[in-house]
């Protein structure tokens, strides 16, 4: 199975306040909840809630472990 890139991902861009929700879903299942957590100046904190099976890490990571 290929791994997916950042070009052949779906995308959606929205603004969103503290505490507010974002949620993925596939085949009406819910893989995983995004919540913005904190934001400070030019930081926004992301909290990512999904079943243990599912791994979630920075790009950056991904980009490198591809290498």
């Amino acid at each position: 199975m290929q791994k997916s890139t950042v070009n052949n991902m779906s995308r959606l861009v929205l603004t969103r306040k503290v505490n507010e929700s974002v949620v993925v879903q596939k085949d009406d299942e819910v893989l995983l909840a995004v919540k913005v957590s904190k934001v400070d100046r030019n930081q926004v904190r992301l909290a990512f809630d999904a079943d243990k099976e599912i791994k979630i890490d920075r790009l950056e990571v991904l980009e490198k472990a591809d290498k």
